[in-house]
């Protein structure tokens, strides 16, 4: 089972930097994957051994809005309903925390034009749920928008748990296979009335996708066809799905088909809808199936 250290464990991990600009000490990538929202983030960079992500990572009109000041280097960021006011200033060791200054060890860094913020102080203050997952070596923080995604993910409606789920950066194994073959089609094919498991194909390569305890979606199995009859598999295979519907989006012809597979395999055709006649669903994968209820996760 998964080791939880909350809160504390991670201002430990993320926490203590000296003031600093970015000109100043070289940068590195984190040695702990950062995802927010249960999306990576790439750009999240570690000085003297603490963890910077862009403040545009944290951008959730639910939770903050910020600006910048470039004349006095200065971060301001301010809950939605203006009960949380930060203020922070880059290379300085002083933050104003609704009105009151106060002093931390990590300040706000400029690089490359970018304004990076201590991950640590600006959730804690700001109240973004934060935790770290000691055996996978993963910061996971969602804000309050992406807290409400999670909880709807976990247990909410059925289409929009699954809209969801697709939407996730994927989180892939070392050496993992990428699509070899041609094709502008994808398909997703889910277990009836389930949102937490799917497949994946594209261009000739199924990614079997599990979305874990933390609002990731990890791949666990994987299957190259791009050199028919020659297959190439990586991971654990997934259990038969049984009955399953299916999602399938033509980029080419920018259409959306679904239905259902019975438990023998039978692909059953439920309807199909072609963007460029109903532009209400541009963008749109996952529709809802008649009579199809969620039996859990």
């Amino acid at each position: 089972m998964k080791k939880w250290m909350k809160f504390l464990i991670v201002i430990s991990l993320l926490g203590g930097l000296l003031a600093v600009e970015s000109s100043a000490y070289a940068s590195t990538p984190v040695s702990n994957q950062v995802f927010i929202n249960g999306m990576i983030e790439d750009s999240a960079i570690t000085i003297q051994g603490r963890t910077f992500v862009q403040l545009r990572a944290l951008d959730d009109p639910e939770w903050l809005t910020y600006t910048y000041d470039a004349k006095s280097r200065t971060v301001s960021a301010r809950s939605k309903d203006n009960s949380r006011v930060v203020e922070l200033k880059a290379g300085e060791k002083v933050a104003t925390v609704d009105g009151k200054k106060t002093t931390i060890d990590a300040a706000v860094v400029i690089k490359d034009g970018h304004t990076y913020v201590p991950l640590r102080f600006i959730s804690e203050s700001l109240k973004a749920y934060v935790t770290y997952n000691s055996e996978d070596k993963r910061v996971i923080i969602r804000t309050p928008a992406g807290e409400k995604a999670y909880k709807k993910l976990i247990s909410g409606d059925l289409t929009e748990a699954r809209t969801i789920a697709i939407s996730l950066s994927r989180v892939f194994a070392k050496d993992s296979l990428t699509p070899q073959g041609e094709g502008f089609t994808t398909d997703y094919t889910f277990p009836e009335g389930q949102a937490m498991r799917f497949m994946v194909d594209y261009k000739s390569l199924t990614n079997y996708v599990e979305i874990n305890e933390d609002g990731l979606a990890e791949v666990k199995w994987q299957k190259d066809t791009s050199n028919f009859p020659k297959i190439i598999e990586k991971g654990t295979k997934p259990v038969d799905f049984g009955k399953q519907v299916f999602f399938t989006d033509s980029l080419m012809n920018d259409l959306l088909i679904y239905g259902k597979i019975d438990s023998n395999g039978k692909s059953m055709e439920l309807g199909r809808i072609d963007r460029y006649q109903q532009s209400q669903y541009k963008n749109v994968i996952i529709v809802p199936i008649e009579g199809e209820l969620r039996n859990g996760r």
